[in-house]
């Protein structure tokens, strides 16, 4: 992974714009530690920066921006996965490589087939930026897993990988959208929304998508949405065809040069990529690192060690904790590389493992992110699966969710499923009004503000509904709107500032597309939810991983470490609640809403101080 800036501005001169896309660049410098370059075009008013961190293609091989011997210019931060084929193909084309690193490839084959064709035939995790014929054309990968942030003033255009490399530009418009302020303190998320942030003229491209660029206006097209492509006969064939694609995905993102680890949390998710991972690495050892907080509600150590115990291969196994003091500490680097808030602290953990993984000397560090969204993990999945397994006339399947409610959210019963499949059956904007206004109730805000988000849910929100099926619609809302997008986002934040490229082989396209396909007979069955992913991992997964059936994800306990940074946050809840105008009691709070108040503030407070 890498970060990248782009600055297309006519009213600066050739120097000017260089000597500020360096300093934009070096913003991102946490980014790419490993080497930076610049690149200046002869003709046109842009200048082009990167910072590399070195996964493929060791050395000056893979060093960016790349130039293409006909023409064209490659700035990008990402991987490929699985493309000797590619390559394979563009050599029998009549294609010469220098090196190994799958920049070239990806040059080469946008310098042959163009970018919206070349974005069909690669699979990777990627943001990038491709400069031809007079044309910059920008594209984000399948599911968001790199950020790519912009702006456009008339003639300017800026992007970069971070919100901290644009917010120097002078005519980049800093103010807030209240809209998605809201939304945030309402809802712990801002992404029902995909492509907007926090601040009014400040966007991302969305993704799966790509854009270009003429010096005069940004056109934005769509290139990939996760479709079922098939659905299997019988259980047998799903869950081998799932099987397959499971393995495919994991051993393809085991591609790398320098050391590679894996998250341990516990969970039927990142124990099934660790262990895939565990038989598939062909250049022990493998780093398994498992986090654990003393002060949390839930010990996880029982499943992290059946884990860590059922991996063959030579490992290295790190424990990684923290504490409020050590949070309080670390509280405004974490702001700052954060950038937006999120919703709970779980992205600090995933800070102090990525830390722990940057001083063990990995720089990979493969997780399970994605498995609830692709495989319908969520209590919020039983009303669609109770629906589809209706209109499956699937019995059997009706009554395992009814019993299994109470697993998967404790101390519910069946009514719950019954309650969900209700909520379900309304239209897209109707479910966004009862959303927003019953979790602005919990929120306690004013009827005035209860109004107004309100009316956001009913008029702005993103709609999910699926011609394919109630479950497809619910996941399609997962993966592109109310769970991936901020999961992407923080998670690459999180990884990055340490230096560590974090990947996620359970988004990888062709696993989702399949787990998108599965019978409602595979998404639940008497342990719990997501049996299609847990029956396909079962060859690896220690009994008592399979057996389980619900767990929380990797977290930092709310209450100690909110009270640790209590003054910081009450300070930036103070801001906030001036700004919308909305009275604050601040010691009736819970602590998931000091941190959603203060964190915002804090955020504000950081953009004001670029």
């Amino acid at each position: 992974m890498c970060g990248i800036v782009g600055v297309w501005d006519p009213t600066l001169g050739p120097e000017a714009r260089s000597a500020l896309t360096k300093r934009l660049t070096d913003t991102l410098s946490h980014r790419g530690p490993d080497g930076h370059g610049l690149w200046a075009d002869p003709s046109l008013p842009i200048t082009l920066g990167h910072r590399r961190l070195a996964i493929q293609g060791l050395g000056a091989q893979g060093a960016q921006p790349m130039v293409h011997p006909q023409g064209g210019v490659l700035c990008w931060n990402g991987e490929l996965f699985g493309a000797l084929p590619l390559r394979r193909q563009l050599e029998a084309d009549g294609e010469v490589f220098r090196g190994t690193s799958d920049t070239e490839i990806l040059l080469r084959a946008l310098g042959r087939f163009g970018l919206p064709d070349t974005l069909s035939r690669i699979d990777g995790q990627y943001a990038l930026a491709w400069l031809h014929d007079g044309a910059l054309w920008l594209a984000r990968d399948p599911f968001g897993i790199r950020p790519l942030y912009y702006a456009t003033a008339g003639v300017r255009l800026a992007f970069g990988s971070e919100q901290k490399a644009l917010l120097p530009l002078p005519w980049v418009d800093r103010r807030p959208d209240e809209d998605a302020l809201w939304r945030f303190l309402v809802l712990g998320r801002t992404d029902d929304l995909p492509g907007r942030t926090m601040l009014r003229h400040l966007a991302q491209l969305p993704a799966g998508h790509y854009a270009r660029w003429d010096g005069e206006g940004l056109d934005i097209q769509r290139f990939f949405r996760a479709t079922p492509r098939m659905t299997p006969r019988t259980t047998t064939v799903g869950i081998a065809d799932l099987r397959e694609e499971l393995s495919t995905a994991v051993t393809s993102q085991l591609v790398s040069d320098v050391p590679i680890g894996a998250t341990v949390s516990g969970g039927l998710d990142s124990s099934t990529v660790a262990l895939y991972a565990d038989r598939a690495h062909d250049r022990p050892p493998l780093h398994l690192f498992a986090f654990h907080d003393a002060l949390a509600e839930v010990d996880e150590r029982l499943y992290q060690r059946a884990v860590l115990d059922a991996a063959h291969q030579p490992k290295v196994v790190h424990w990684v904790s923290s504490s409020p003091a050590a949070f309080a500490n670390d509280f405004d680097l974490y702001v700052h590389h954060q950038e937006e808030p999120y919703g709970d602290l779980s992205s600090y953990a995933e800070w102090c493992l990525a830390r722990a993984a940057r001083t063990a000397g990995v720089k990979v560090l493969l997780g399970g992110l994605g498995g609830d969204e692709a495989f319908a993990g969520y209590p919020a999945f039983l009303g669609p699966l109770f629906l589809d397994a209706l209109g499956e006339r699937d019995f059997s399947t009706l009554r395992t969710l009814l019993r299994v409610t109470g697993q998967v959210v404790p101390g519910s019963n069946a009514t719950r499923t019954l309650l969900s499949a209700a909520h379900a059956l309304l239209p897209a904007r109707a479910r966004h009004l009862v959303t927003a206004l019953r979790a602005a109730a919990q929120a306690r805000l004013s009827v005035r503000a209860t109004a107004t988000i309100g009316r956001n849910a009913l008029h702005g929100w993103h709609g999910h509904d699926s011609a394919h099926s109630v479950t497809v619609g619910a996941l399609r809302g997962a993966l592109e709107s109310w769970c991936v997008p901020r999961y992407m986002l923080h998670s690459d934040r999180m990884t990055l500032a340490a230096g560590v490229e974090g990947r996620v082989p359970l988004l990888a396209p062709r696993l989702v597309e399949a787990a998108l396909s599965l019978p409602s007979a595979l998404r639940v069955d008497g342990r719990g939810l997501k049996a299609g992913l847990r029956l396909a991992a079962e060859p690896v997964l220690p009994r008592v991983i399979f057996e389980r059936a619900w767990k929380q994800g990797f977290h930092a306990p709310m209450g100690p470490y909110v009270a640790a940074v209590d003054e910081r946050l009450h300070a930036g809840a103070r801001e906030i609640s001036h700004l919308l105008d909305e009275k604050l009691d601040w010691a009736h709070l819970t602590p998931v809403m000091r941190w959603r108040w203060g964190s915002l503030g804090n955020y504000l407070h950081w953009v004001a101080d670029r």
